[in-house]
């Protein structure tokens, strides 16, 4: 028999909406941003020197534990998150790389994690002390064309991929004196991220959004019927990412798509399932998905869902 996924009360609360690569609970999260400059500008280099640089990488460690300050169901916002930010900006001559530790005293350590207007958007946000030195620092990742960010419960996730965004990065180092020591600027297109998630699964019922076939599933732990008429069948997961519920709710939409009835004004009243409805047991049992008892207590609970006199 086929194995399938059991959707119970406790796994809708431990499942994650995405899939991780990383260890279940691990406390620190790596992003790491590779791509293509079309702009750069620093104080170690000449116009020559700079306009030479091609590529740029970033490295961020963030501490999944930090201090959420708000959160909508657009936008998420971290503080004291950020442990490293390395930048790494070079071309065929050499590079310049920048590694100041956050944590050594400061104002800002920040990182804004948005889904608005169907573009994603993380914002970094850094003005620290370190070694003697006041560091100001920001970088900017923008989807382009693949979403890259989920906001689904819990800590935001990344999604790995070979996808373009674009990318804005800064930093610039002040003496005690609030000189400026040192400044670099690139602007690029990322094509590639390494996050903390393979795919996403936004419904959560352990199958990827790609592969999907009920992307929203219904996932109550137990078949309900008119929601109100529990039929004690656990709602499993089929392969497809459907739910026993899932194939129930597109009968009903199967039947609201239904021509207007021929007779006119006159429209025959169903006093029973529709043919839809019945045959879902014998596809269900067919496909390894329930055995006989539970289609026998399925059918029974339809039919009695149309029998009795609770609400529909």
């Amino acid at each position: 028999m086929k194995k399938f996924k059991k959707i119970t009360n406790a796994t809708l609360l431990a499942a994650p909406l995405l899939l991780a690569t990383s260890v279940a609970n691990a406390e620190v999260q790596t992003y790491i941003i590779e791509g293509d400059l079309s702009y750069f500008d620093s104080t170690f280099y000449d116009e020559q020197g700079n306009a030479a640089m091609t590529n740029f990488r970033l490295t961020i460690d963030v501490e999944t534990t930090a201090v959420l300050v708000y959160s909508d169901p657009e936008t998420e916002v971290y503080h004291n998150v950020v442990m490293t930010f390395v930048t790494n900006s070079s071309g065929p001559s050499g590079g310049i790389t920048s590694f100041p530790v956050p944590g050594g005293g400061g104002t800002v350590n920040e990182i804004t994690y948005t889904k608005s207007g169907g573009i994603d958007q993380l914002d970094l946000s850094l003005d620290f002390v370190w070694s003697e030195y006041r560091f100001v620092e920001t970088a900017t990742i923008t989807q382009i064309q693949q979403p890259f960010i989920g906001l689904m419960g819990g800590f935001p996730g990344v999604l790995t991929g070979t996808y373009a965004a674009d990318v804005v990065y800064e930093g610039t180092a002040y003496n005690a004196q609030e000189t400026q020591v040192w400044h670099i600027y690139g602007e690029g297109i990322a094509t590639s991220i390494v996050g903390t998630l393979d795919v996403f699964d936004t419904d959560g019922d352990g199958i990827a959004d790609d592969v999907d076939v009920c992307s929203v599933s219904i996932l109550d732990e137990t078949v309900m019927f008119d929601g109100w008429l529990n039929s004690g069948v656990t709602n499993y997961v089929d392969e497809s990412g459907c739910s026993i519920m899932d194939h129930y709710a597109a009968c009903e939409a199967e039947e609201e798509e239904q021509p207007s009835s021929p007779w006119g004004w006159f429209q025959p009243v169903s006093s029973g399932p529709s043919y839809c409805e019945t045959q879902v047991v014998y596809g269900l049992q067919s496909d390894g998905v329930i055995d006989h008892m539970e289609g026998r207590m399925l059918r029974n609970a339809l039919r009695l869902s149309y029998d009795s006199e609770g609400p529909r």
